[in-house]
């Protein structure tokens, strides 16, 4: 089993503060609110709480607190609906008579809406002035408006419009007629028809992931780790594969919550030979983090303070691998074993024993284990077979982040002129070897040396030459070139021999 035969104290090490983009992770789930269109990068979980609102137990909130709380930096949320989600919406009439002298329209579906309202206020001055009310706190009280067509700018304008959008039915001179205002009114909700619709199924979050043109998690994003947080099951994991396989991303997978440990050995299993298995990483058991305090609470929920909630495991260890990321520079260091430590994390769903823990890694599954008092991931295997080249998860990971650094190094040089002299050839060769020797030096590759402690290869190799790209292929636009890697491996066993010897006897 991954670990150190040694009773002995243990410290994380440093923390990265910097912001890789291959750290990042790509969330898919329900939300309160927000955007489905596209997903949103996320800097901070301030972030979240202003796109996508309050907590509720089926929803991305306590992942994704999770994850930055246990050190992440990067997370793109991608929200799913249920079919018949629709935005709310409220008419303020307009002194002309007309009978909607301005719209107000959710920016997202969902009943969110439901709590929001909006007033039509006397001016200090002259016109009118508008505040809007979510979950009972002013989100903002205009200046004084001239006209309807003042109004609607200042709203679609404001801190503001990613929740609501301002329209109007009246006609560019009607809304520009400063006579032509709002009438005072009291507060009215942005109702209307707003709706979640039906609940969320897998189909919804399959979709999300889709590698078609139906999918919202564009392969222009750059590579990471992608994940459907409290979503189990064969269609889910498929998809999850499916989606990291093709986009050099790798997936995080979960059982469900009241799964035993023999039964994600079970279901782990089943993907032993899938073809985007070395993508694949899974995790058991889920972990307990602390409940969210009242005043984040979505309508119909409740929780008491100071008590924990348990969330499957996939924001932590998204978390614990963007640290690793952080530290090391790239990909190749695992978020597993001391640099994983839990920070906020308020103790797992299940005690994982030795026994356990090397059961489940002979499974390639990675258990989440409590040493000594701090949580910590420990395993960093991929699910994949084939051993001799995708054992950990950090080989694909690097891989990943290989392919995608080459292919955007080398968009530089297409449409190139194509020399004689071969100096395309080395510009190539010195771009492509610019970006993997920093990996080298990182550890992320791992060099040969021979008996005698000389250098045989830097863990690379780089040809771009005429063998490869005859004159006959060149006519025809193509350079090839060909690329050899070693990727380093991870030392998940430590295995030391401690020897007593008596006041005589000499030292190993």
């Amino acid at each position: 089993m991954p670990g150190v035969n040694v009773t002995t104290a243990v410290r994380s090490g440093p923390v990265g503060a910097g912001d890789i983009v291959a750290g990042q992770v790509f969330m898919v789930g329900e939300a309160e609110r927000g955007p489905t269109a596209e997903p949103t990068l996320l800097r901070s979980f301030g972030d979240y709480t202003t796109y996508y609102g309050n907590y509720k137990s089926t929803n991305l909130y306590a992942h994704v607190k999770t994850y930055f709380d246990e050190g992440g930096t990067r997370c793109h949320v991608q929200r799913v609906v249920g079919s018949g989600a629709a935005a709310g919406s409220v008419s303020l009439a307009s002194n002309s008579g007309a009978s909607a002298g301005m719209t107000i329209t959710a920016s997202s579906v969902g009943a969110w809406a439901s709590n929001l309202t909006v007033a039509v206020l006397a001016a200090d001055s002259a016109g009118y002035r508008l505040q809007f009310v979510l979950d009972s706190a002013t989100l903002l009280t205009t200046r004084d408006l001239a006209t309807v067509a003042d109004g609607i700018n200042f709203v679609n304008a404001s801190g503001i419009k990613h929740l609501l959008v301002a329209s109007t039915t009246l006609t560019a001179a009607q809304a520009d007629n400063a006579s032509n205002n709002l009438d005072i009114a009291v507060a009215a909700a942005v109702s209307g028809s707003a709706s979640d619709g039906s609940a969320v199924s897998n189909t919804e979050v399959v979709a999300a992931l889709a590698i078609d043109d139906t999918g919202k998690l564009s392969p222009n994003l750059n590579t990471g780790a992608v994940c459907a947080p409290g979503r189990t099951g064969a269609a889910i994991w498929a998809a999850l594969a499916a989606h990291a396989g093709a986009f050099n991303r790798i997936a995080l997978c979960s059982f469900g919550a009241a799964d035993s440990a023999a039964t994600a050995k079970t279901d782990a299993a089943t993907y032993y030979a899938d073809a985007n298995a070395s993508h694949m990483a899974f995790y058991w058991p889920y972990v307990k983090v602390a409940a969210p305090a009242v005043t984040e609470l979505a309508t119909g929920e409740s929780t008491i303070q100071g008590a924990t909630i348990t969330i499957s495991p996939e924001a932590y260890t998204a978390a614990a691998r963007s640290r690793a990321v952080q530290n090391a520079g790239g990909p190749w260091r695992v978020g597993a074993g001391a640099i994983s430590a839990g920070r906020t994390l308020k103790g797992l769903a299940s005690d994982v024993t030795p026994a356990t823990g090397d059961a489940l890694d002979a499974a390639r599954v990675n258990a989440i284990r409590k040493v000594g008092d701090s949580i910590r991931v420990y395993g960093a295997r991929s699910v994949s077979s084939d051993e001799a080249n995708w054992r950990y998860i950090s080989m694909r990971d690097t891989m990943n982040y290989i392919v995608l650094g080459v292919e955007d190094r080398m968009e530089q040089h297409v449409f190139s002129v194509i020399d004689g002299r071969g100096n395309t050839f080395g510009v190539i060769r010195a771009s492509i070897k610019a970006f993997l020797d920093p990996i080298r030096v990182a550890g992320g590759l791992y060099e040969a040396y021979d008996d005698s402690g000389n250098p045989v290869d830097a863990g690379y190799s780089v040809r771009v030459d005429s063998t490869i790209n005859p004159a006959t292929q060149l006519a025809t636009g193509l350079i090839k070139a060909q690329v050899g890697i070693r990727v380093s491996g991870v030392a998940d066993l430590i295995d030391i021999t401690i020897t007593k010897s008596n006041l005589s006897a000499p030292l190993i």
